[in-house]
């Protein structure tokens, strides 16, 4: 269970996110000056809504995809993406989330716009992602596959395993996303369990909410991880520690502490 400090900082992040704030706000949560925020509504990144007297109010899904967005549309964007490209140099480019995507998109015949409008993310920053220039994070990458129907393991063309027994060197690993490294354990086609390990880094996760149906668990193998359910929860769980919840809260976590965290993820049905 949540501790009462655990309750009383959900109750106050849930009142902040859930009221829509003015600029100066926005701006201080997103780690932006205002005139940054002014100049990516120029752009066309985000329209926010108009309160009274015409000033900007920022909802909390504006908030989720201006922090999102903001390693992307700043000037330093080619340098992040030569930095990944540098950090995992034998990887193929057919080997990374977006170029995946892209080629179901144009199997399935679904237009740019239309998949980023389902996944609440730009048309621009899912170009991004698909030509490999960006990496997604969990909570877009989620956003995507459900968009497309299809868990991630799927668009990466697996069917599953058949073994019933899965040695340590057969689980699969997926590529990395912002800090989280996700090993498939084992899934067998058709199966309405999906069991994984992630690898979160410090300051590593989520990168946003996200919901879908169904339920899961999270074991704590090793460090420690914040989970947030409907930004009215907060839970901090330690080495042993273990979080159920019901898929369609909207949730998201970060490893604070100093040291990876492992986590033994049980989703069903099957999400990544």
């Amino acid at each position: 269970m949540a501790s009462a400090r655990d309750s009383d900082r959900g109750q106050a992040a849930g009142g902040t996110l859930n009221t829509p704030v003015r600029i100066g706000e926005a701006a201080r949560m997103v780690g932006v000056s205002p005139s940054t925020l002014r100049a990516w509504e120029r752009a066309g990144w985000l329209q926010p809504d108009r309160g009274r007297g015409r000033h900007r109010l920022y909802s909390r899904r504006d908030l989720e995809r201006l922090t999102e967005m903001r390693p992307l549309i700043q000037p330093r964007l080619r340098r992040l993406a030569l930095r990944r490209r540098l950090a995992a140099p034998n990887a193929a480019i057919e080997d990374l989330a977006g170029p995946r995507f892209r080629a179901l998109r144009a199997r399935r015949g679904v237009s740019l716009r239309t998949l980023a409008r389902e996944a609440s993310v730009s048309p621009a920053y899912l170009s991004l992602i698909e030509r490999g220039l960006a990496t997604p994070t969990v909570a877009v990458l989620q956003r995507i596959a459900a968009a497309m129907s299809v868990t991630v393991l799927q668009a990466f063309g697996e069917d599953g395993l058949t073994a019933k027994l899965v040695r340590a060197g057969d689980r699969r690993p997926l590529p990395g996303f912002n800090g989280v490294d996700i090993q498939d354990l084992v899934q067998f086609p058709n199966a309405v369990l999906q069991i994984e390990i992630f690898t979160v880094a410090p300051g590593g996760g989520s990168g946003g909410a996200y919901r879908h149906q169904g339920e899961e668990a999270i074991f704590v193998l090793e460090g420690e991880l914040q989970v947030w359910l409907d930004e009215t929860e907060h839970y901090h769980l330690a080495t042993g520690d273990l979080l159920y919840f019901r898929s369609d809260q909207a949730h998201r976590w970060q490893n604070p502490g100093a040291d990876p965290a492992r986590l033994f993820w049980v989703n069903t049905p099957p999400t990544f």
